[in-house]
């Protein structure tokens, strides 16, 4: 009888193959062949007398196998093997162990027991090898990466003999190639006598599936003169390999024009491999002529080719081409539907979306991972978290971490830091294992809201994961340190990176830009470029606001023309904005003006803002009541505008006016959003609102105030009201302008953190001349860093001055 309860043929196979061996162990018939186990409680132990056993409730397999630890009688088999004398393959590395997983056969005792559990594993009654188990295990080692137990069984394999059998060397070939140790595949496939297609297929698949692109093509190429012929098999994997690199794009056509000719073609796997291949790399025109081609569509072609038009954005026909499948007599699978449901939400289309929903209940699958997971990604798209909530506890433990990163994903796409923080925390409580993804949304929630020390715990928790240099989790650790006023924590996570990916190029020189250092966001642009990595749309963004904000606009100018020229990058709205931003802040008003008129797309109230804000700046009343016209025709709830406009007329005692533009505001129900500012004082974040009466710390914060405004006008420095009014504040200079809320929030932070730690504050707005003035002149008197973050950029004030120069 076979001991293992709820037999499935999907699931970890390495928890499997450990409780094949301690079935060693035991004194109980044994099964013929490997089974999969899930795991099971037993109420009743086995004993001497009986094999009967009570199975109560599903258990994971850490429990299962301790319960077999705990089982009262085990009998060791009587065969005598020393692990010992099976390490002697030093050119195959059999020796070395792996820290990637929970066996070592480095210990002599486990060793001993590995190769007995085998032997129970290995051999028939008659004492000969089994060699279909063997052939079996050595594949479960490869599938799930378990190099420990599959070189314990090559050793036992080369001590028997076994080892030239053709199938059986394959297979270690194809174990040692998907655990990555592609020289010791190379050098098992080099002893073999006569190595036939499938050995070649399995160095191929390694090579490929290990990233060595070069090597596998090489080697396709070695084995024509090998005489050895490429079969099917041998096509689909390096079209498949070609799918996953753009740069292997032209090898893919070639492999093409092989295909054709050997009429492989006609095989409907290799033309799928081949779909797959057009469709990753995005040529959906060339993908599309191959699908109508394809004499014997199956499910896999209908799903890569939808697949491809979703991943190109082209969503109506990805929808289209669903229903068609459905009209051509091929049923959906659990991956079809997932695709489907991901078009509806980057369709907005929830009414197809719940019928899909419906459907998938019906038919069953709601519960699959896969689709499961797609159903919260769908409801997430349209914000509607409780229905993604809900689904995710439906799924129970069928969730997988990627389930919960798309619940994290939806979170923070929409805007809802703390439940995204909320459901981290539950992850780590659940036991749920947090990958490189997790982390990353993590830490975004993080930059959010902004909370460092939250930020900090979850970067301990990165290092002790071994994730710290990954490319994703370190640029988000860079933005969390950028984002919560901590430059050098996030120059150090970019300085540890052995290889930064454009995304950590970007994110670093964007912070440069955010702080005011223009000097190192160039040079560290020079570097990115010098280095090999080519800049993206977002690296060109982040440089060109570094020259904006610095008034460098002669290098900014280059920049965005090398932009275009050299990389033939296209400019996007973003990019327009900040050339106006860079223009207007230079004061070159009508060159800036020249340059909208002259733009090749529609204009939006994002582009004319930079020009309106600069108009300020200069005191260009008459451009900007122009300017204002074209950004309410636009958007005519913009606030800014009325603001903006008020202040200007407020600063040359056109009083009238300004009181008119506030009326307006009413009558046209726009109302300016209050100013807010908050910081982080142990573990707990506080706010702050303009005039706030409430806090219960404020009778100290006021007396704080009071007397560093009067040391401030002790030094001659006379408050600039004016550049400070808006819709709040316009008649009242001894209230709401005094007490700003990023005011109130430094004289906390005064109070509250320790003598000489910096002052890390956020605002919801763009801080006014008059806060910007005083802030530095608290820096000065109190010997403190103040880091302010508003919503257009930090400053860091430190001795007296600003790290924007009074340019912002």
């Amino acid at each position: 009888m076979c001991v293992s309860v709820g037999v499935t043929p999907f699931g970890p196979a390495e928890p499997a193959m450990a409780l094949h061996l301690k079935l060693g162990f035991i004194n109980l018939p044994y099964c013929s062949s490997p089974c999969r186990v899930t795991g099971c409680v037993e109420s009743q132990m086995l004993s001497n007398s009986t094999s009967q056993r009570k199975v109560a409730e599903p258990l994971g397999f850490g429990n299962a196998l301790k319960l077999f630890d705990k089982m009262p009688k085990r009998v060791v088999s009587a065969m005598d093997f020393d692990v010992r004398d099976y390490n002697n393959e030093t050119e195959m590395g059999v020796e070395e162990t792996s820290d990637s997983t929970e066996f070592d056969t480095s210990n002599k005792e486990f060793g001993e027991r590995c190769i007995q559990g085998m032997s129970i594993l290995f051999y028939s009654a008659e004492n000969a090898m089994n060699r279909s188990n063997v052939i079996e295990f050595i594949s479960c080692c490869g599938k799930e990466k378990s190099l420990e137990l599959g070189k314990v069984s090559h050793a036992l394999v080369m001590k028997t003999g076994l080892g030239a059998d053709k199938i059986v060397s394959t297979s270690l070939v194809n174990m040692y190639a998907k655990g990555g140790e592609m020289c010791n595949a190379v050098i098992l496939f080099n002893r073999m006598l006569e190595p036939d297609i499938a050995s070649c297929n399995c160095l191929i698949s390694g090579y490929a599936s290990n990233g060595l692109f070069n090597e596998a093509f090489e080697f396709f190429v070695k084995i024509a003169t090998m005489g050895i012929m490429p079969n099917h098999y041998t096509y689909s994997i390096l079209l498949t390999a070609c799918g996953t690199s753009v740069s292997a794009i032209e090898e893919g056509r070639q492999l093409h024009g092989h295909v054709v000719k050997t009429q492989y073609l006609s095989k409907t796997p290799v033309a799928n491999a081949l779909l797959t291949m057009y469709s990753k790399c995005g040529m959906m025109e060339e993908g599309e002529i191959l699908f109508e081609s394809i004499g014997e569509r199956n499910i896999v072609s209908w799903t890569v080719i939808i697949s491809g038009f979703h991943q190109s954005k082209a969503f109506e026909k990805a929808w289209a081409l669903f229903y068609s499948m459905k009209d051509n007599g091929i049923e959906p699978n659990e991956y079809t539907f997932a695709i489907a449901l991901a078009c509806c939400g980057s369709m907005k289309d929830l009414d197809n979306g719940h019928a899909l929903h419906a459907q998938v209940i019906k038919k069953g699958m709601v519960s699959m991972v896969y689709v499961g997971t797609a159903v919260i990604g769908m409801y997430s798209e349209f914000g509607e978290m409780a229905d993604a909530e809900k689904q995710l506890q439906e799924m129970g433990r069928i969730a997988s971490n990627v389930s919960w990163n798309a619940l994290l994903a939806g979170y923070v796409c929409n805007d809802k830091a703390e439940e995204a923080m909320e459901a981290f925390l539950k992850m780590v409580k659940d036991d749920v294992v947090c990958n490189e993804f997790a982390y990353s949304t993590t830490l975004k929630a993080c930059s959010s809201l902004p909370s460092l020390a939250s930020g900090k715990q979850i970067h301990g928790r990165i290092i002790k994961a071994k994730l710290e240099t990954n490319l994703y989790v370190a640029s988000s650790l860079i933005e969390l340190y950028a984002k919560c006023g901590n430059l050098e924590g996030a120059e150090r996570v970019f300085n540890l990176m052995p290889k930064p990916d454009a995304v950590s190029w970007n994110s670093m020189i964007k912070a440069y830009a955010q702080y005011g250092y223009p000097m190192n966001a160039t040079f560290l642009f020079n570097k990115m470029v010098e280095g090999g990595e080519r800049p993206t749309s977002s690296t060109f963004l982040a440089v060109l606001s570094a020259c904006s904000h610095s008034g460098l606009v002669q290098q900014g100018r280059q920049l965005y023309e090398s932009m275009v020229k050299d990389y033939g990058i296209p400019p996007e709205e973003a990019h327009y904005s900040c050339m106006v931003d860079l223009l207007g802040r230079s004061g070159q008003l009508e060159e800036a003006l020249e340059f909208i008129e002259n733009l090749p797309i529609k204009l939006t109230a994002g582009i004319w803002r930079p020009l309106l804000a600069a108009c300020r700046y200069y005191g260009n009343l008459q451009l900007a009541e122009v300017i204002s016209k074209h950004i309410l025709d636009l958007d005519p709830l913009d606030a800014t505008v009325y603001v903006t406009l008020s202040n200007m007329y407020a600063e040359i005692g056109s009083h009238a006016d300004a009181e008119t533009l506030r009326k307006l505001m009413v009558l046209n129900n726009v109302s300016k959003e209050p100013g807010c500012s908050w910081m982080e004082v142990g573990n707990r974040t506080y706010q702050f609102f303009s005039g706030d009466k409430t806090h219960p710390e404020l009778p100290q914060v006021y007396e704080r105030l009071k007397q560093l405004m009067q040391k401030i006008k002790d030094t001659g420095h006379i408050n600039n009201w004016t550049t400070a009014l808006n819709s709040e504040t316009i008649g009242s200079t001894d209230g709401k302008i005094l007490y700003h809320s990023e005011k109130l929030a430094v004289c906390f932070g005064l109070i509250s953190l320790p003598a000489g730690s910096p002052i890390r504050i956020f605002k919801n707005l763009r801080v006014c001349s008059d806060c910007h003035s005083t802030m530095k002149f608290i820096s000065k008197i109190e010997d403190r860093e103040i880091v302010l973050r508003d919503n257009y950029r930090f400053h860091h004030f430190k001795q007296g001055s600003c790290s924007c120069g009074d340019f912002w």
